[in-house]
């Protein structure tokens, strides 16, 4: 059996581990760039902006897709989530983990899918291969914990630091931010795979 099944799953993992790595490398960093940021009272508007471009990539790429009205009521649903989840991060900079455990749990499950043959939008409607084994039917899920466990690490990192501090609150929210995009875009597509839905 190959490493990788076809080249997008490589690219995929690729991407992950290189978000991955850039949050651990930049873990002792980063704290210096915000305090910049705060002491020019620019931080709440520099993580609004990120937020907000994450949220326009992922409008523009389901726009582009030319997404059905389900698609586009499954989008306006996630952005409720988003804003939800995203009031109850009172300290701003924890906004950041929204888009870093986002991204990292969207490419775990877009290489999954490519692994483990969802990738194909006729295929999904299908009943599970005989070939594939029951924990290869539930990509979503093990996107999450994979995702979940970069965002432990994460934290694990940040114990080692001498300017961070390690915070099981993080590790929740690294978790939930992952979740969050990983089931919207499994929903998304289940109903990209039932075309009675349009």
């Amino acid at each position: 059996m190959p490493r990788f099944r076809t080249p997008r799953e490589r690219r995929f993992w690729l991407l992950a581990a290189a978000v991955v790595l850039f949050i651990y490398a930049s873990a002792y960093f980063v704290r210096f760039a915000l305090d910049a940021l705060r002491d020019r009272g620019l931080l709440a508007g520099s993580i609004w902006g990120l937020v907000l471009v994450a949220a326009a990539a992922g409008a523009a790429f389901v726009v582009r897709q030319r997404a059905g009205r389900w698609e586009v009521a499954l989008l306006f649903a996630a952005a409720g989530a988003y804003l939800l989840l995203l009031r109850r991060l009172h300290i701003i900079q924890e906004r950041i983990h929204l888009v870093e455990y986002g991204a990292v749990g969207g490419l775990a499950y877009a290489a999954l899918c490519e692994r483990w043959g969802y990738a194909n939008a006729a295929a999904i409607s299908a009943p599970p291969d005989a070939t594939r084994r029951w924990w290869q039917r539930i990509p979503a899920v093990w996107a999450i914990l994979i995702a979940a466990a970069a965002g432990w690490g994460d934290e694990l990192v940040q114990a080692l630091l001498p300017n961070r501090y390690y915070d099981l609150r993080d590790v929740l929210t690294n978790a939930e931010a992952a979740a969050l995009l990983v089931l919207v875009l499994a929903a998304r597509r289940k109903l990209r795979a039932t075309p009675a839905i349009e």
